[in-house]
């Protein structure tokens, strides 16, 4: 008989791992606190319910609404601004994104680090646009939100990839743990990432090489306001090694988006998991520190899932 309940024991743990329901996460570029954080979130998600599975895969601000779309990944971080743009179909998006909903925002602030070398020749990105000649960047990838912004900056200053390279400059796109290895070994002399404040890639960069964030300029600041909706955001002096002042910079809010094709009650448990497991989320990374599951749906850049609305409305975080 004990044979036997043993026998039957494990062919009901073989159910239950073969009926989980698998689902796939975007995050952020390898290196990046997006990373970090879906992969700490993804775990508190299967302890308390391990009839989910989560896959954890690199992703992209800019290319991770249309993966949801898509169907690739199921559940991706995301932002605020640039998730309005592909629901509605605005800016480099030309087809609306209907499968996109939200699960929460405000999970933390993306800072643009525009980052300088000490011996670099510009100390703001409008001289170093408008007037450099054979000057050495490195950007997150091509289809990341960092490269987006970096795009939009260019055309405030009438200028482009190409120009750029015909003045003589060397542009290297990689993953934040590539950017910032670029910094470090001299190949580069100015940096671009948007990151969670403290973010890894800006630390390691500066601890090994004398540098600092820089502030944008006010007017580019207003027209990218205006023209994108792109808030602006503080780096405290003293965040990073040689920060000596605060850096005023782009800032877009994390939220964490969801394809409507996931069930009510998946999303519900996701939901729950997180918003019941809020003091662990600071421990995943530290930009987290000022999230919560009261004001997560306030002033929702896109509709919020049915699941999340669920468990919000349960918690009277939302009335309707």
């Amino acid at each position: 008989m004990k044979k036997l309940n043993c026998i039957l024991a494990g062919i009901c743990l073989s159910a239950s791992f073969a009926s989980a329901e698998t689902i796939e996460w975007s995050a952020g570029s390898l290196g990046g606190g997006w990373y970090t954080m879906s992969a700490g979130i993804s775990k508190i998600i299967t302890s308390e319910y391990p009839d989910i599975s989560i896959k954890v895969v690199p992703g992209g601000g800019t290319a991770n609404p249309s993966k949801i779309q898509k169907n690739r990944s199921q559940i991706a971080m995301g932002l605020d601004t640039v998730s309005y743009l592909a629901v509605n179909a605005k800016g480099m998006y030309t087809k609306k994104h209907d499968k996109v909903a939200l699960i929460g925002q405000g999970l933390s602030d993306q800072i643009l680090h525009v980052v300088r070398s000490k011996n670099s020749k510009y100390t703001n990105v409008a001289d170093l646009l408008t007037k450099g000649e054979d000057q050495r960047i490195a950007i997150n990838k091509v289809g990341s939100s960092d490269e987006l912004v970096f795009r939009w900056i260019m055309e405030y200053y009438k200028t482009s990839y190409q120009d750029l390279k015909k003045r003589g400059f060397r542009i290297v796109h990689g993953s934040y743990s590539e950017v910032a290895s670029q910094f470090k070994d001299g190949l580069v002399d100015y940096a671009v990432v948007k990151l969670g404040v403290p973010g890894a890639a800006v630390i390691d960069m500066l601890l090994s090489r004398d540098g600092e964030v820089t502030t944008l300029p006010a007017n580019l600041m207003a027209s990218l306001k205006k023209n994108w909706g792109y808030n602006s955001g503080t780096i405290k002096k003293d965040t990073y090694k040689g920060q000596t002042s605060d850096a005023i910079t782009g800032n877009m809010s994390t939220a964490l988006i969801v394809s409507t094709d996931l069930s009510t009650d998946t999303v519900y448990k996701i939901t729950k998991a997180i918003c019941e497991n809020e003091s662990k989320l600071e421990n995943v990374h530290s930009s987290m520190k000022f999230f919560s599951c009261k004001t997560a749906t306030k002033g929702a850049s896109i509709p919020v899932h049915p699941g999340a609305a669920k468990y919000y409305k349960e918690m009277g975080y939302i009335n309707n």
